[in-house]
């Protein structure tokens, strides 16, 4: 049995613990971003990550896995749709119920089927991914209107912020004061995008962003690009044939 060394606890899930750290460690940090020019950052807000009710993705996936004692991989090719089946504004936060979240496919072979999970923007182009084990509950606070939403989404569900910028990270604060760059979404050098063939894209020139997840067991990583959303999703297992490879073929914005 695989070792649980933080990955699922860091990446894309609820923790269970949250630590308290010194105004002064969180102050430098918050002193310690990166120098942002507009050449290298992604617009904030909303507008960047497109996640009104309709908007649809189609990613090629191909999904390998291990067979038995075989050094040969598995592997399947699908088609992958996520989409946004409604929106729930909530003062200053916005959640998204969307379905085929990536994530969906990861340790797969390839016959999942697209399930129900929520994207909440909050704090300021803050956004946290609730998977599918708390999607119920968390909707059922969103729909109460009595409900505060106090301490809805935790630091280790964030898998994006914005603007992004080069070497910028977000995670919870075991993540942060680590010096290695593991257990933390890390931003890398933004590179034009190469969209040529995705239906559906808007005109003009466009920037990835890429975004990696490091652990000791696994690695995660995606491209995001301002307007279009999440255009290549990679999952794998370190030393073993566990991989999922999304890449953006269709984009459908939300009819207006």
């Amino acid at each position: 049995m695989r070792k649980n060394t933080g990955s699922d606890r860091n990446r894309f899930l609820c923790p269970t613990l949250l630590l308290l750290l010194p105004l002064a460690l969180v102050s430098a940090l918050s002193g310690a971003a990166p120098n942002r020019s507009a050449a290298q950052t992604a617009a904030p807000g909303p507008a960047a990550f497109p996640l009104s009710a309709g908007t649809s993705w189609v990613y090629q996936a191909v999904v390998r896995w291990g067979a038995g004692n075989s050094t040969a991989a598995q592997e399947k090719l699908i088609a992958w749709k996520m989409e946004v089946d409604r929106v729930i504004p909530r003062g200053d936060m916005v959640a998204a119920v969307v379905k085929g979240f990536p994530r969906d496919l990861d340790r797969s072979k390839g016959d999942t089927i697209p399930v129900e999970s929520l994207i909440v923007e909050s704090g300021g182009a803050k956004f946290y991914w609730i998977p599918p084990a708390f999607f119920k509950s968390v909707l059922a606070r969103l729909e109460n209107p009595a409900d505060k939403l106090e301490n809805l989404t935790t630091a280790n569900q964030i898998f994006l912020q914005l603007p992004l910028a080069m070497g910028d990270k977000f995670c919870d604060m075991t993540g942060m004061i680590r010096t290695d760059g593991f257990y933390c979404w890390v931003a890398g050098d933004p590179q034009a995008a190469d969209l040529s063939g995705v239906q559906g894209i808007p005109a003009g020139e466009h920037t990835a962003y890429p975004v990696n997840f490091l652990t000791a067991n696994d690695s995660t990583s995606y491209d995001f690009v301002p307007g279009v959303g999440i255009t290549r999703y990679r999952f794998q297992v370190q030393g073993t044939q566990t991989d999922t490879e999304l890449h953006l073929e269709e984009f459908h914005p939300a009819a207006h």
